[in-house]
């Protein structure tokens, strides 16, 4: 499989291209967190526009409605996996919690012992920590500090944030409502259904299936880099996602290390020649975050998003990248200032006619997720 065919499927698994289940079209950002399982989520106003842009223009939420869905408790924002911040579904939380904590909290284990969040320190550290926010009470991360401070436990910078994401791996701590401009959080099994634990066997197939649900093709190592599980776990996963599946998931013919889900194929092969066509433009430019799926969702060096020319690693990347035809030909950053936004531009080559034409719809398709006007910034063309 070349590197253009690779960038087409995966562009349109990811939902950056067409439907990948017309059946079963994507209309909420919830649904796109439910269907993509764990999206990384750093950046927050940046990671709501990641979910937004891969909904159709005719239903696409803009902030508000995405932050509405994170308030509500539909879409969780919690450290897993790598770890790092993600977006959960709230039916997918517990298990995906439930699975990753032993390798994370291994992990964290220096840090945890630097910090004091550990053995004892880090069991009362818990129960604090689970008094403060029980009976529906959405507490501020400075909240939480004065009530870890008031019982003598690490309540300071990064014995601060270690507490709380030993917290949140133990689910006991996940996402709140929003508070202005601060974040919160809540008690896990007040936002959180319950369900029963998964065998590992099980929770680590399912991990397979749906990350080939929106990232395929893929290898065994981008799983690995993807869930921050071992190769060894990443190859055994995708076997039995194979046989569970009944063969849905399979490897790509030809292929040494390539999987991908059939049914997400079949829709790729059967689209019209004239979408065919479209999806696969390569004046078709997006503005992707820094940590979106279609970059960090694959082990580098990434190397089908590289343009001819330029070195594997570059100083500016994974930052919040412009896509060309699905190739990097520069970087991006958006900036809300009070009641406007500026989005500015870095390009690494001249971009013709039909690309620029392209990159402004993008601007002003995050124009209206934002809600604000938006002043664009171009800068000269960055040095290869």
């Amino acid at each position: 499989m070349d590197a253009a065919e690779l960038r087409s499927r995966r562009l349109f698994a990811q939902g950056l291209r067409g439907e990948a289940d017309p059946a079963a079209p994507v209309g909420t950002a919830a649904e796109v967190v439910r269907r993509s399982l764990a999206v990384q989520a750093q950046e927050y106003l940046p990671a709501q526009w990641g979910l937004a842009q891969r909904i159709a223009p005719a239903a696409r939420p803009d902030a508000a409605a995405v932050a509405g869905a994170i308030d509500g408790g539909e879409i969780l924002r919690t450290h897993v996996l790598r770890p790092t911040w993600h977006f959960l579904h709230r039916d997918d939380a517990r298990w995906v919690i439930g699975l990753s904590a032993e390798r994370v909290h291994r992990a964290n284990g220096t840090m945890y012992r630097q910090t004091g969040v550990a053995a004892d320190t880090a069991a009362r550290c818990l129960d604090v920590l689970a008094a403060a926010v029980a009976g529906g009470r959405h507490r501020t991360r400075g909240e939480l500090a004065e009530e870890l401070a008031a019982a003598d436990l690490p309540s300071t910078s990064v014995g601060l944030a270690y507490a709380i994401m030993h917290a949140e791996l133990e689910r006991v701590l996940i996402s709140g409502a929003g508070r202005g401009a601060q974040r919160t959080y809540a008690a896990f099994d007040e936002r959180v259904p319950p369900a029963p634990d998964r065998p590992r066997g099980e929770a680590l197939a399912e991990l397979a299936e749906r990350f080939l649900l929106t990232r395929g093709p893929a290898s065994a190592k981008d799983l690995s880099t993807w869930s921050g599980f071992t190769l060894n776990d990443s190859r055994a996963a995708l076997l039995e996602a194979a046989e569970r599946t009944g063969g849905r998931i399979e490897r790509v013919a030809g292929e040494d290390d390539l999987w991908l889900d059939q049914a997400v194929a079949a829709a790729w092969s059967a689209r019209p020649a004239e979408r065919a066509r479209a999806d696969d433009d390569a004046s078709i430019v997006d503005l992707v975050q820094a940590y979106d799926e279609v970059i960090m969702g694959y082990a580098a060096p990434r190397s089908f998003l590289q343009p001819p020319g330029r070195a594997p690693v570059m100083s500016e990347f994974p930052l919040h990248a412009m896509l060309a035809g699905g190739v990097m030909a520069g970087r991006w950053a958006p900036a809300v200032r009070g009641r406007r936004a500026t989005v500015r531009i870095v390009p690494w080559r001249r971009m013709t006619r039909a690309e620029l034409r392209s990159r402004d719809a993008r601007i002003a398709e995050v124009e209206a997720f934002l809600g604000r006007p938006v002043d664009l910034e171009v800068e000269p063309v960055a040095p290869a």
